[in-house]
């Protein structure tokens, strides 16, 4: 006769199994729902949020206090950090310290093709250590992607130029460690050291695209560009020129400076170092508007990040129904046995799913991603740190190269190209930067 107590464990053993794997089909159907567009990721996420907490079993109370409640608040760090953010980015576009910084490369860089590659795309990336959005995309887009057709550079090698900047400078961009912080929990030491190692990277990797596809000398170039134009800003001071990385610097070296009574390095916070960064390009430049400036900067600023908001609010209930106790039980013994064990095995895995970071994939940080990292940090296989750089790594594919990006759509159409032709060009570069990115991980952070 048989054991019913063993018997009972043994149908919870198959009920629980079929619960998580309900649970990755759920991942897999919503991921469907956004790569093909037929939902948006700021409803996906949390009606998919929604919907493992009810398979994993939560009760209906616990679902809207501890899922959606609790959720919609659990990035409020990060959130903070996007309006801040995006006030910072206000400054610099309304007091033209960003035009000044573009049209200064452009000066340094003369009619030399490469000088001019050079001086423009890191000048785009100085920029974007602290802009973010579309808007500021196209700001700074109809100013650089002219003056490098002008020189001879295609228009393709043009696209690509500037969104390789704005991806180096997004590594720096502080606002995206608040959410690092917040969604992944990573502290501050490590993704500093993350942001470092992957921004040399990135920045060795645009080098070699910059010496292998822009030529040598100017030639004459045909292409067709947008009626758009941009009104030329005054010339604002040099030193007001650093505003975009003020943040960046108070980050980096005010512990190296400020220590506390027993040597130990006092950190800055983020919202503190932007505020630094708001108030510093004000008076440097309007210092007699400030009122005015400062205020219209937070209206238009925080209209700017709401769409980033509305993700944000859905990546924390995703993360929380995720990350839950009774999701794990489920989750982690079917993930553990997916996951990689050696670091050969790390790096072949990520490097050959990397592009899962394309079209809103499982593997794009800013989405569906969140949930598969916490999914991959319950399973216990791996460090956390080196899922979160992995994670971090394979998102310089998805900032540069994917074709749902709205800003690769504008670039590919003002430079009368298309987003898989940029896809094409830049792919190569970007699977190096994050084939070295993961090693740098394996070597150091595991």
């Amino acid at each position: 006769m048989r054991d019913p107590e063993k018997l009972n464990k043994n149908l919870r053993r198959v009920f629980m199994s079929v619960q998580g794997i309900l649970i990755i089909l759920v991942f897999v159907f919503f991921a469907y729902l956004m790569v093909t567009q037929k939902m948006p990721a700021l409803l996906a996420l949390p009606s998919m949020a929604i919907v493992i907490a009810i398979i994993a079993g939560m009760p209906l109370n616990y679902i809207f206090s501890n899922i959606i409640g609790a959720g919609a608040v659990r990035l409020q760090g990060a959130m903070a950090a996007a309006i801040f953010g995006a006030i910072l980015a206000q400054i610099i576009n309304k007091t033209g310290i960003s035009d000044n910084i573009v049209r200064t490369a452009a000066e340094l860089g003369g009619d030399r093709p490469i000088a001019v590659a050079l001086a423009i795309t890191f000048a785009v990336a100085l920029i974007f250590t602290s802009l973010g959005g579309l808007g500021s995309v196209i700001m700074v887009g109809t100013i650089v992607l002219p003056i490098l057709m002008s020189v001879g550079i295609e228009p393709v090698i043009a696209a690509s130029l500037l969104l390789m900047g704005l991806n180096l400078g997004g590594l720096f961009n502080v606002m995206n460690y608040a959410f690092y912080q917040s969604a992944l929990n990573l502290d501050m030491a490590t993704i500093k050291s993350f942001a470092l190692a992957f921004g040399i990277i990135a920045a060795v990797v645009l080098l070699l695209f910059i010496f292998i596809n822009v030529p040598k000398k100017k030639t004459v170039a045909a292409w067709a560009m947008s009626t758009e134009t941009h009104e030329e800003k005054p010339r604002v001071s040099w030193y007001a020129l650093l505003t975009p990385i003020i943040p960046v610097l108070l980050l980096f070296i005010w512990p190296l400076i400020f220590k506390d009574a027993e040597g130990k390095p006092i950190q800055i916070d983020i919202i503190s170092a932007m505020l630094i960064g708001i108030l510093y390009g004000i008076l440097t430049t309007k210092p007699r508007e400030i009122k005015n400036l400062l205020t219209s900067s937070i209206i238009e600023g925080i209209k700017d990040v709401a769409p980033a908001l509305g993700l944000m609010i859905g990546i924390g209930m995703l993360l929380l129904a995720v990350m839950d106790k009774t999701t794990a039980a489920l989750i982690s013994p079917i993930i553990s046995k997916i996951l990689p064990t050696s670091k050969i095995g790390y790096v072949l895995f990520f490097i050959i799913l990397s592009p899962l970071a394309l079209y809103r994939g499982p593997l794009n940080l800013w989405g569906l991603g969140s949930g598969v990292a916490a999914l991959m940090i319950s399973a216990g296989t791996l460090p956390p740190q080196a899922i979160m750089g992995a994670l971090i790594a394979t998102g310089n594919i998805q900032g540069v190269c994917d074709p749902t990006n709205t800003h690769n759509v504008w670039t590919a159409y003002f430079t009368n190209t298309d987003t898989t032709t940029i896809l094409k060009k830049t792919l190569p570069y970007m699977l190096i930067v994050v084939l070295l990115d993961i090693i740098y991980v394996a070597l150091f952070k595991w």
